[in-house]
């Protein structure tokens, strides 16, 4: 982060980006009425603003103070603009790019800039596909999708849940959004998607490369699928074979990215070859398992005419986040038990005042703290790691890795969630959660490096808000 001054060009930053993204909604619009048959035009613009209301994180930096982010702000606008082709009955081709402008959150000794980073403006591929289809009938079809596209297995998530294909599974850390690319229709899939249904049976076989988590560009293999058992009731599983073709089998497989030696656990109480402790590599590469259902009560209410659509929904989620089960790999993650996220929500009724109105609460054992720093960062000064960043991960001979302080104040999350169209291009949304949320946060002034990753809700009384404003079409 380098430092910057109360600048007209900074302070107009958020309302340039909002002009820009309303001016293009409103030119594609227009573009979009001249394109010929077959061919469509979408874009959206959108102002999103979060705040935080209390955060009892403590643990950043040195010097750090409970309550440093009470009241702070993130102002995130952006649009985009996509472009679909069917280029005939079988195949359809769809591209399209984004841009998201926003701020990141700072602290230091010197308060650097009032405890906010210089704006910033991040362009994105929103859509880049191709779509074949083999077979399309009322009871069944079979379709190919390429490329770089959306993907959800379950619709009725609004924030938390959809643990199979978003987070690692080493260290097991779970992922949130406020509509985001892993809820709405924005591409956070690069590979293939073979995807079969016939009758109320549904299922789809994905390989996908890694983009997001380091060791990147390692193929997944999953499959993940759905039968809709009655009208009211949905079941749905799955299972994600994560980095299990490798891209380099020794990153994977544990290797650091400084060059040294392999990340290990070494185990004291054991006593391997040559009388010296046990160790264990530890790789990256590990399976999920999940499991999902959702149910429906109104068929039973005939036609409740006071009922929207998603009312009375309750739907679930639970995971399985790593398979291995040796006595290193319980020691650094824990038994089965603290492996295995449960989310359960509910779309409150709402008389039709709204859209939805969903509460999700979330239980998750796991020990280690909610951050992805050990993850994400990279470099010769700070490797990325699969040990959480609440262990001792020193691998010298003297010494052992150790659980340096449990993290179990953040077991419990909750969401509630709420969207309102006001007319067939403009929504309102609005989020309040204690959930995963990762601002990104810089330390002080010209800082540099890659923004924390932590999650800011650390404890149950902890909670932001956000709310959005969309325009589309």
């Amino acid at each position: 982060m380098k430092s910057f001054t109360n600048s007209r060009l900074s302070s107009a930053f958020p309302l340039l980006s909002v002009v820009a993204g309303l001016l293009c909604c409103t030119a594609s619009s227009v573009f979009a009425q001249q394109l010929p048959e077959g061919i469509s035009l979408h874009a959206a613009g959108w102002i999103q603003l979060s705040r935080i209301g209390n955060s009892s994180d403590t643990v950043i930096y040195t010097g750090f103070h409970k309550g440093a982010f009470d009241g702070q702000t993130v102002l995130s606008p952006g649009a985009q603009i996509e472009l679909d082709a069917r280029l005939s009955e079988r195949l359809n081709i769809a591209t399209g790019i984004g841009v998201v402008a926003g701020n990141s959150l700072a602290v230091g000794p010197l308060g650097t800039n009032g405890g906010y980073a210089l704006p910033g403006a991040y362009s994105y591929v929103s859509n880049a596909h191709f779509t074949y289809i083999f077979a399309n009938a009322a009871t069944s079809n079979l379709a190919l999708s390429g490329g770089l596209f959306p993907y959800s297995y379950n619709p009725d998530v609004k924030n938390l849940g959809l643990y199979l294909l978003r987070g690692p599974v080493y260290p097991g850390i779970l992922i949130s959004g406020f509509e985001t690319k892993h809820t709405l229709t924005v591409a956070n899939m690069l590979g293939l998607q073979l995807h079969h249904r016939v009758g109320n049976f549904q299922q789809d076989f994905l390989l996908s490369s890694e983009m997001e988590y380091y060791p990147f560009f390692d193929l997944s293999p999953a499959y993940v699928a759905s039968y809709l058992a009655h009208p009211s009731l949905r079941l749905g599983a799955g299972v994600n074979f994560y980095h299990l073709i490798p891209a380099d089998g020794k990153l994977t497989g544990g290797r650091r990215s400084d060059n040294q030696t392999n990340w290990f656990y070494r185990d004291t109480t054991g006593v391997g070859a040559g009388g010296q402790p046990d160790t264990t590599n530890l790789g990256y590469n590990g399976t999920k398992l999940m499991a999902n259902a959702s149910f429906d009560p109104k068929l039973f209410f005939g036609s409740a005419s006071w009922l929207g659509p998603e009312d009375l929904k309750l739907y679930g989620e639970v995971a399985l986040i790593g398979l291995d089960r040796s006595k290193a790999y319980r020691k650094v993650y824990g038994d089965y038990s603290k492996r295995m996220p449960v989310m359960v929500g509910f779309n409150v009724p709402t008389f039709k005042v709204l859209d939805e109105l969903s509460v999700e609460m979330e239980w998750y054992g796991s020990e280690a703290e909610d951050n992805l720093d050990n993850y994400t960062i990279q470099g010769s000064s700070h490797p990325a790691s699969p040990y959480p960043t609440n262990w001792d991960q020193n691998t010298s001979s003297s010494t052992f890795n150790q659980l340096t302080h449990k993290d179990t104040r953040d077991n419990w999350k909750w969401s509630l969630h709420a969207s309102l169209k006001l007319d067939t291009h403009v929504q309102f949304s609005f989020q309040v959660a204690n959930d995963h949320y990762r601002p990104g946060v810089y330390h002080g002034y010209g800082d540099s490096n890659p923004p924390y990753q932590g999650s800011v809700m650390v404890t149950p009384k902890d909670w932001y808000l956000t709310t959005k404003l969309a325009y589309f079409f």
